[in-house]
């Protein structure tokens, strides 16, 4: 994959406690994915496929980012 956009993770997602380190690193892909289109465009297969994780994994940790507002 050489995809030349970027992730942002901004210091109160990167030092969030309560996020686990993979919830983060999506917050991340989902930035760099606004940056490529404008919006992110994924659904949570893209993620899992991408990652190596199942489905489930992923809705977790979309979950954890919505619970604490991001």
């Amino acid at each position: 994959m050489n995809k030349s956009y970027y992730a942002i993770i901004p210091a109160n997602v990167r030092y969030d406690r309560r996020l686990t380190a993979n919830a983060k690193l999506l917050y991340g892909e989902i930035t760099a994915l606004c940056n490529e289109k404008g919006y992110c465009w994924a659904r949570n297969s893209y993620f899992a496929e991408l990652y190596g994780v199942s489905k489930t994994s992923i809705s977790k940790w979309f979950s954890h980012l919505i619970e604490y507002g991001y």
